[in-house]
């Protein structure tokens, strides 16, 4: 029976103590000195246990079909977490040790569901006393993981305290003490899946939080759940009102036709035809003509905090540089609902209607959705967002000079000393913001970075045949090649949005280095200087780092 060490736990709690979230904790309980055998069995084990995700216990059929497959435990693994499950004094920590071994099916099913709920219940009280920037979104999660747990397993007890619980911080949201409405939508939705009348509290709530349309618009998709048959119109209305408002008061083009479509394709759905036709028209008026994306947004303060601690976390520069190459599925994704909902009139790409009258174009069967692409290099715009945040946070913590940057990427095949100096070059003259300097000097890297990652796998010379001089693949047939070598269509398809899709991308490698645009935005240079790294990355080895939102 393997025993507790205590340098293990004393570790644990301090990961956990001030984490963002388990990832970071993982990241920091990772940097532990352990001297043992069985002390690193157990600090590896719990560093699973934390990057480890339970699962989802109230889901559609379709996500359960479509989740990943969780990796497999080991009966070791699952002997430390239920050792360590009733000995940690952080709740967020023990319900989720439970929650992982109410998973497995290890050990007494009503001991683990009661620990998980309880936890849970216990984490969101000290995370909304915590009174920082990500306690509220997390203790609102909590609320929902444990609300959940109580009805799948019928712990009527817990059930109670759930409910009570998530009704008291609505009320206090309400009340305008915190200005978050994404994290009362959670505390609703896990109302009512308790099975609690929220028809009041959602209506309040959709005149409080206006200003965010997504979050109105959840408002109002659950007072519709409660409300009687005899409303359910002038929700429906509501519901088209305000994206037609969203698309009068949206300051860019692409934004006012994502509204507008909405707008229409609820007002289809939902049978209102009147509204439907003030929408299409609105549209046959909308120039679909623009030349780049805005990305302005708030980024939740949770988010930010969750790139910093994951730099934060690193043990040195060259790990940080490769915790920033996280999955760009996320930004890469498709909207599902847009793909089933959208159909006849309203599935045509609404950036081919002719503003001149109501003649409307269909592209090719096999191209891509022009709507769903927009919101491809739009979550890539977020996504350099979020990096910049960690290539600052990078900067503030190591402050590292061209030599230190030039040691921490060089690679003996790929990227010898001397690019290696090249592209370090491109970093230092980023944090000097000097951002034309740094995208023209790390353009020329990426392509020969993906080049000799791709020169192993697939043909990138072509010899001289005939007429043809032959030559060396550029960059663009370059990206094409990655799926055929085996990297993920997903990265293929957004480095080609990202640097040489001149139609429907943002085009930077051409338009950049031929001198067709300004100076590029602090944001697009960081995705640049994120290809470099997610190329090198592969190089070195490294695997993609987790989601620390997760």
């Amino acid at each position: 029976m393997p025993q507790i060490e205590p340098s293990v736990l004393t570790a644990l709690m301090a990961a956990a103590k001030d984490a963002v979230s388990n990832a970071a904790a993982a990241f920091s309980l990772t940097a532990m000195d352990a001297g043992s055998s069985t002390t690193v069995e157990q600090r590896d084990a719990l560093v699973a246990a934390l990057r480890r995700r339970p699962s989802e216990v109230l889901k559609a059929r379709k996500e359960a079909r479509e989740a990943p497959p969780i990796p497999p435990t080991t009966p070791t693994q699952l002997e430390i977490w239920s050792l360590y499950a009733d000995h940690v004094d952080d709740p967020l920590l023990r319900g989720h040790l439970h929650h992982l071994l109410l998973d497995a099916g290890h050990g007494r099913r009503p001991d683990h569901v009661r620990g998980a709920a309880s936890g849970y219940l216990d984490a969101a009280q000290l995370l909304l006393a915590a009174q920082d920037g990500h306690g509220l979104p997390r203790a609102a999660r909590c609320l929902k993981r444990a609300g959940e747990l109580s009805l799948k397993f019928k712990q009527h007890d817990v059930r109670e305290r759930a409910a009570k619980d998530a009704l008291a911080l609505a009320e206090r949201l309400l009340a305008g003490a915190e200005d978050e409405g994404r994290p009362l939508l959670v505390v609703l939705e896990t109302l009512q899946t308790l099975e609690c009348d929220v028809a009041d509290l959602a209506q309040r709530a959709a005149d409080l939080f206006a200003r965010d349309v997504d979050v109105r618009l959840g408002f109002l998709d659950a007072l519709r759940k409660d409300a009687g048959p005899s409303r359910h119109t002038e929700i429906d209305a509501a519901v088209i009102h305000t994206l037609l408002d969203a698309a009068d008061t949206a300051d860019a083009g692409h934004r006012r036709l994502y509204f507008l479509t909405e707008a229409a394709t609820q007002a289809q759905k939902r049978g209102l035809p009147d509204l439907r036709a003030r929408a299409e028209m609105a549209l046959q008026q909308t120039t679909p003509e623009w030349t780049s994306i805005r990305t302005e947004g708030t980024i939740p303060r949770a988010l930010i905090a969750g790139q910093q601690a994951r730099v934060d976390a690193a043990e040195d520069l060259r790990t940080a540089l490769w915790l920033t190459v996280q999955d760009i599925h996320p930004a890469m994704r498709a909207q599902a609902e847009a793909d089933g909902a959208l159909e006849g009139l309203l599935r045509i790409p609404r950036s081919r209607i002719n503003p001149a009258g109501p003649v409307f174009v269909r592209p090719p069967v096999e191209a891509d959705d022009d709507l769903a692409v927009a919101m491809q290099v739009r979550g890539l715009g977020l996504f350099g967002i979020l990096t910049a945040i960690q290539l600052d946070r990078i900067h503030e913590r190591f402050r590292p000079d061209e030599f230190e940057m030039t040691a921490a990427l060089a690679h003996e095949a790929v990227l010898p000393e001397p690019r290696a100096r090249t592209l370090a070059r491109a970093f230092c003259y980023y944090w000097l913001e000097e951002f034309d300097a740094a995208a023209c000097v790390a353009l020329p890297q990426v392509e020969q970075i993906l080049r000799e990652l791709l020169r192993s796998r697939v043909p990138v010379v072509s010899v001289a045949w005939g007429p043809s001089p032959g030559g060396v693949d550029l960059l663009g047939k370059l990206l094409q090649s990655m799926p055929e070598a085996g990297y993920p269509a997903d990265w293929s398809r957004a480095l080609e949005l990202l640097l040489v899709d001149p139609d429907r991308g943002m085009n930077l490698r051409n338009d950049i280095l031929h001198g067709l645009a300004d100076t590029p935005p602090k944001h697009h240079v960081a995705l640049i200087l994120q290809a470099a790294l997610y190329l090198l990355s592969h190089a070195h080895g490294q695997r993609m780092a987790p989601d620390p939102t997760a």
